[in-house]
């Protein structure tokens, strides 16, 4: 036990709790090692972020345009996005927080004794550049000193200082377009590809059946389509997309490969689930059992969603197809909901396997936490061992090594499937595949930190709050003091006051969970991604 430092946004608590130890099980340092021989001797970074491909995230940071991901912004009409530019600067200062920061210090919380790069918010302003490096640094703060990783700081991702650090390689979460120029331990075109929902479909793996909605080449170069194009954008300061009144051969594009992606959707078969190729945070699913529901969903993609995903397929992405729809059977009554996580071996050996946990899901299918019940572990993995292998066997065969997730559905009976499905798991069906760190992972790694406590059931989730960090420590003391609750992450908005975390909370029993959980909620605000 120590007391615990002060940290930035807040005003120093008189007498600071004083809190544990976390002592992880594993970090994905250890699993790296462990998991592939051949990056034993190499010094591997992680990258952790998030990325836009509607919106840069900062000056040095550019939204990504050859490696597309469609997160909710990026799925979001034009009429419910920010018209006046202080919301759309909020909007992109709410995306950098969560992006950059949120998201990257809940990973770096367990990636263990490694180098970890984070991106400033704003690498001009020496004051945001400090607080950038105290958020972080506070988090990981409560970690062994044996498992806390080096973080390093730099301001986009031209800048990382692989020489300067000793840097062999970078594992990365998601691929941003500007780490092209390193050496990555998976290569971009293999790790967008296995993160794909076309490749799902076609991978032989227990998979609800699928139809996919391919586009017929792409709208071409801006420079040189009309006068409307050279001009600039759809007038709402996205320059990347076709405008309503292009006059050349980028508006007849679309209108002609819009009305067919349309009408196809238009004849499907109720019930369907609607998917976008790359999805990010649970976003680019919509499921249809209705009429009414077919027809928001039209007037969705009507509405500037289809014409922004169409906008963004150009000559140097289009051999990744990112511009395909997937229509998918609705598995119908499922009896169990699960998010598997486990570490693909470098060898034909058995998978790591680290959890199973139930994810909880928000307004528009938004991914906003998990909870595991650590005493059903072991059931669950005999239960998937053999779902975990064929799966890690199928990312093996692309040459991918490191963590992943599968979203699971199980059904009372079994279903027909594709031919070469292996008979024995026809009753499961894989909704998505998360080909990287999964929200939820610190969980099955604080195992044995919130059991050696009796609390055999946990749940991460994220929070806003008007609440600093000290703040917030304050209001649930007791349970921070007793290990209870841990921040996973944490970045408070020096222009707002506005903190957006991740928390970690433990309780001896399901429902004891929900109570817990609860008194979480009622303190603050839910975040979705």
């Amino acid at each position: 036990m120590r007391e615990k430092q002060s940290s930035t946004g807040g005003q120093d608590l008189p007498t600071g709790p004083s809190l544990p130890t976390v002592k992880l099980d594993t970090t994905l340092a250890d699993l790296y090692r462990q998991a592939a021989p051949r990056t034993k001797a190499r010094r591997i970074a992680q990258v952790l972020c998030g990325v836009n491909s509607g919106l840069p995230l900062s000056a040095k940071f550019p939204r990504n345009t050859k490696y597309l991901y469609q997160d909710s912004p990026f799925n979001t009409t034009a009429a419910k996005a920010p018209s006046c530019p202080d919301e759309k600067a909020a909007l992109t200062r709410e995306l950098a927080m969560k992006y950059l920061s949120l998201i990257p210090q809940r990973d770096a919380f367990i990636s263990g004794s490694a180098p970890v790069i984070l991106f400033h918010i704003d690498h001009d302003d020496p004051a945001k550049v400090e607080h950038d490096r105290a958020e972080a640094e506070a988090t990981v703060s409560v970690l062994a000193s044996d498992q806390k990783p080096e973080l390093v700081f730099c301001a986009g991702p031209a800048d990382i200082p692989v020489q300067e650090k000793g840097i062999d390689a970078i594992a990365y979460k998601l691929m941003v377009d500007g780490l092209e120029k390193y050496d990555l331990l998976v290569q971009p075109d293999v790790h967008w590809f296995v993160n794909s929902k076309d490749a799902l479909a076609k991978s032989g793996l227990p998979t609800p059946k699928c139809e996919i909605i391919d586009l017929e080449g792409h709208g071409g170069a801006q420079r040189g389509c009309c006068e409307v194009c050279v001009s600039g954008g759809d007038g709402e300061g996205n320059e990347f997309v076709i405008p309503a009144a292009c006059e050349g051969a980028r508006g007849q594009w679309f209108a002609q490969e819009s009305e067919r992606i349309l009408q196809k959707i238009g004849q499907r078969s109720l019930p369907f689930v609607l998917k976008n190729q790359q999805t990010f945070g649970g976003a680019g699913t919509y499921v249809v059992r209705t009429e009414e529901e077919r027809g928001k969903v039209v007037g969705d993609l009507r509405e500037g969603v289809l014409r922004k995903l169409m906008s963004s397929v150009t000559e140097a992405n289009a051999h990744l197809r990112p511009g395909a729809l997937i229509l998918s059977d609705l598995v119908d009554e499922p009896i169990g909901d699960y998010g598997l996580t486990f570490f693909v071996t470098e060898e034909e050996a058995e998978p790591v396997f680290l959890a199973a946990s139930e994810q909880m899901i928000g307004e528009g299918n938004a991914w906003i936490g998990s909870t595991i019940n650590y005493r059903r572990q072991d059931e669950l993995k005999n239960k998937f061992a053999k779902l975990v292998k064929e799966v890690a066997a199928w990312l093996r065969s692309h040459d991918y090594v490191g963590p992943a997730g599968a979203d699971v559905l199980e059904t009372a009976s079994e279903s027909v499937m594709d031919e070469g499905v292996d008979a024995d798991l026809t009753r499961y069906h894989i909704v998505d595949l998360n080909v990287r760190t999964s929200g939820s992972l610190a969980l099955p790694l604080m195992k044995t930190h919130f059991t050696g406590r009796g609390l055999d059931n946990a749940s991460s989730f994220s929070i806003s709050s008007k609440h600093s960090r000290d703040e917030f420590v304050a209001l649930f003391r007791d349970d921070f003091e007793s290990g209870k609750m841990c921040i996973l992450s944490w970045y408070q908005d020096r222009v707002s006051g506005t903190s957006l975390a991740d928390v970690a909370v433990g309780a001896a029993t399901p429902e004891d969970l929900k109570k817990e959980m609860q008194r979480v909620r009622d303190a603050t605000d839910e975040v979705t991604f």
